[in-house]
């Protein structure tokens, strides 16, 4: 009887349609890759490219990176404009590889690169002609736009897991709504004291939440800026119409210590990429919220009581 009853449960299972291996998914940046997570939740880990500290603009693909590209079902990347560096590696892949470049998603929100320097305003003249901002995901409805390219190429991946990625897409859709209400609320106190930083990636933040970010003393990470320019905003921090400078953990802070040297002038770390946060689906609001954090300490201590 045992023996019976055993036969016909092997027999179900082999007559079960047995469920698709999940897709292998890469995602370059640790703020998208905290999106596709989510999205992903209870199927399958995407695999995190860049690990804490490496630099988008300028990196160096390592051996371990290029085999997990090679192995991808899917690659989800900004685009060349930020990360050129997966150009050739990219061209390079299976052609049954997806590469989803999410800064050509028809629905995100574009802005043009600013130059650095002071912004007198956000007339044209203050922006690069034809050259796109890259910074996308630092606006939470860009994310969400991510969300629902994503929700679309793995379903189409994985159809037998496509109602998980609905479902899950929907509640990201939610929590990121949830995060910008959140974080309108806590810098609307200080949404109109005027702050500088010292590398321009937050343009995409500031025109969602309306903060008064009036110049950036670089352009990128490697381009450093001119003895004239530094004067020049050296000057315009003499006068005092900066509340907070803000540089980046992986900067150096020699230009800044040139700048405020003999300043009273509060001086802040952003992180857009999140370096000290562990990735994972909780990584993107985790981002968002610490850079809104510094923002709003920073510019409340310069307030004063």
């Amino acid at each position: 009887m045992i023996m019976r009853c055993l036969a016909v449960v092997l027999m179900l299972l082999a007559a079960a349609p047995a469920l698709a291996a999940p897709p292998r998914i890469v995602v370059t940046l640790k703020p998208v890759h905290g999106l596709i997570a989510a999205v992903m939740a209870g199927i399958a880990q995407p695999r995190l490219l860049l690990a804490a500290g490496a630099d988008p603009h300028s990196h160096a693909l390592r051996p371990s990176e290029a085999r997990a590209l090679a192995g991808a079902d899917a690659v989800f990347w900004i685009g060349p404009g930020l990360e050129g560096y997966l150009q050739k590696p990219l061209a390079s892949l299976a052609a049954g590889a997806r590469i989803v470049a999410l800064s050509e998603i028809a629905q995100l929100r574009r802005l043009p690169a600013r130059r650095g320097g002071i912004w007198p305003g956000h007339e044209d003249k203050d922006h690069t002609d034809d050259v796109m901002d890259p910074h996308i995901w630092l606006d939470p409805r860009n994310a969400q736009a991510m969300v629902r390219r994503a929700v679309t190429i793995l379903s189409e991946l994985d159809p037998s897991h496509g109602d998980t990625y609905r479902r899950n897409g929907d509640n990201v859709l939610v929590a990121l709504s949830d995060l910008e209400s959140e974080i309108h609320r806590l810098l609307a106190p200080v949404r109109a004291l005027p702050y500088m930083v010292l590398h321009d990636g937050y343009q995409y933040f500031e025109a969602r939440f309306r903060t008064n970010g009036i110049g950036a003393i670089a352009i990128a990470p490697d381009r450093k800026p001119g003895a004239r320019r530094i004067s020049a905003i050296r000057q315009h921090l003499r006068q005092g119409k900066v509340r907070c400078l803000f540089r980046e953990a992986d900067f150096t802070a020699n230009i800044v210590h040139t700048l405020t040297e003999g300043l009273d002038m509060q001086v802040a770390v952003l992180d857009p990429m999140g370096r000290n946060i562990a990735p994972g689906p909780e990584a993107y609001s985790r981002i968002l919220r610490q850079l809104a954090g510094s923002l709003e300490n920073c510019l409340s201590y310069a307030v004063g009581p």
